[in-house]
């Protein structure tokens, strides 16, 4: 049986990718990876019996050397089909000024750090996939709009995301050698656990003069929903070509017409 691997699987998009991935391949094994073993088994309860023996929890902090080496001897020796690279760490809202260097390591090593040595540590699984079925292997890179955008008060978080998707472009590169696919994802503005900070923060207005319109865009229910995201993360690992998986990184705003994603939803 072949893997899928979803860090942060225990809430937001993460808990709903898995959902999704165990509901939609029966012949996958879903590993989901959270720091939190409550999330992770309320996650995986709160599935029907049969897709629920197929997720596997594994209680791990992605952004340690340990942490990494746990994910590796917690998981079966068999070929990886899906990595997603979905954990992420906001940090606390403030001027780059006033971070202190243990909060940057943090976030760095979670949204940046985490998922290349994450990724090199399981390559000898990846690279199994296309040896088991000739289909290549998908790591896919959950980005953000701050990847592109700067916006005060998230400095760590804006340079980390960025960092990351030039990460997945040198990987889809070099990775390709090895039949192994790399893609990215800004999901949008998504209804997930990270945004009670943001409409909560309590701070002078210029430290993050973005608040307002966080605050709009759940006011007026315009937030993306994490199963919507979830199954357009299955589209991309399941159903878009290879070429166009690696070629730019994919934006779910500008899908909405996409008659292919339209398709795929209509099957279910």
């Amino acid at each position: 049986m072949q893997l899928a691997i979803v860090t942060g699987g225990g809430s937001g998009i993460g808990a709903a990718l898995v959902t999704r991935l165990a509901t939609a391949e029966p012949n996958l094994m879903v590993v989901a990876i959270g720091r939190t073993n409550s999330k992770l088994d309320a996650m995986r309860l709160s599935m029907p019996e049969e897709e629920r023996r197929r997720i596997l929890t594994v209680q791990a902090d992605i952004s340690t050397a340990e942490g990494v080496a746990s994910i590796v001897s917690s998981i079966p020796a068999s070929p990886i089909k899906y990595l997603v690279h979905n954990a992420g760490l906001l940090g606390p809202i403030s001027p780059l000024a006033d971070i202190d260097r243990t909060t940057w390591d943090a976030i760095v090593a979670t949204n940046l750090s985490a998922p290349l040595f994450l990724t090199q540590a399981l390559l000898p699984q990846l690279k199994q996939c296309v040896d088991m079925d000739a289909k290549k292997a998908r790591v896919l890179h959950i980005s953000s709009g701050a990847a592109k955008s700067a916006y005060c008060g998230w400095g760590p978080y804006c340079i980390s995301k960025s960092g990351l998707n030039m990460m997945y472009r040198c990987l889809a590169l070099e990775l390709s050698r090895e039949n192994i696919l790399v893609g990215s994802l800004r999901p949008g503005v998504v209804d997930t656990d990270m945004q009670l900070p943001i409409r909560e923060f309590a701070g002078p207005e210029d430290t993050f003069p973005m608040k307002s319109k966080f605050i709009s865009l759940h006011k007026d229910g315009k937030l993306e929903s994490p199963k919507n995201v979830a199954w357009f993360c299955h589209y991309l690992l399941s159903s878009v070509d290879e070429e166009e998986f690696i070629a730019d990184e994919f934006d779910i705003r500008n899908e909405k017409a996409n008659e292919k994603w339209l398709r795929y939803q209509s099957e279910g």
